[in-house]
């Protein structure tokens, strides 16, 4: 058997080739991989935004439907991500949140703590990648549904930052993802 040699192409890429591919691809990467970044950023900030305004109207709904005070506090966890309660006031006007949102009804609603069993939702934040700042560490709903205080939070990732505002009525306003954080 002879095999016949001309005639015959060879069909594939040569390592020349394929170099200069697998170049074009990094450089592709590397211009989109900054996008990326912000993408996720914004997505981040998005998705903590949600939780905030969820735990926002729910705070509002439970108000109304249990006639009563209700509060949410910036959630203060253990290590091991369980409830102690809510985080203590700073001294400032700018109040960190960083793990989370509790909402609680107080049962004595004299003096607007919270103890243990008083529960009834909490959202938990991921602090390592968005910062969560308001101008108290504890808002409170009247029976009525009404804030006793408007509210601005600011959601802050690594270079973009996002802002939600709570009016008196309850009614929660999102901000678009902006750059300029100052």
């Amino acid at each position: 058997m002879e095999r016949e040699m001309s005639g015959s192409r060879h069909a594939g890429l040569t390592l020349l080739e394929m170099m200069a591919a697998l170049a074009v691809a990094a450089i592709g990467a590397s211009l989109a991989l900054p996008d990326l970044g912000r993408m996720v950023e914004r997505q981040r900030l998005r998705s903590h935004a949600m939780a905030l305004t969820g735990s926002l109207r729910h705070a509002r709904g439970e108000a109304l439907r249990l006639n009563r005070p209700v509060f949410l506090c910036a959630a203060n966890l253990k290590v091991n991500r369980e409830l102690q309660g809510c985080q203590p006031a700073l001294g400032g006007a700018r109040q960190s949140w960083p793990e989370g949102a509790l909402i609680y009804a107080d049962q004595g609603a004299a003096n607007g703590y919270y103890d243990s069993g008083e529960r009834l939702s909490l959202a938990m934040f991921d602090g390592e990648h968005v910062q969560v700042f308001a101008s108290a560490r504890q808002l409170s709903w009247t029976p009525e549904g009404r804030l006793r205080q408007p509210q601005r939070f600011q959601l802050k990732g690594r270079s973009q930052c996002l802002d939600l505002m709570v009016e008196a009525t309850g009614r929660v306003w999102q901000g678009e993802v902006r750059n300029d954080c100052g």
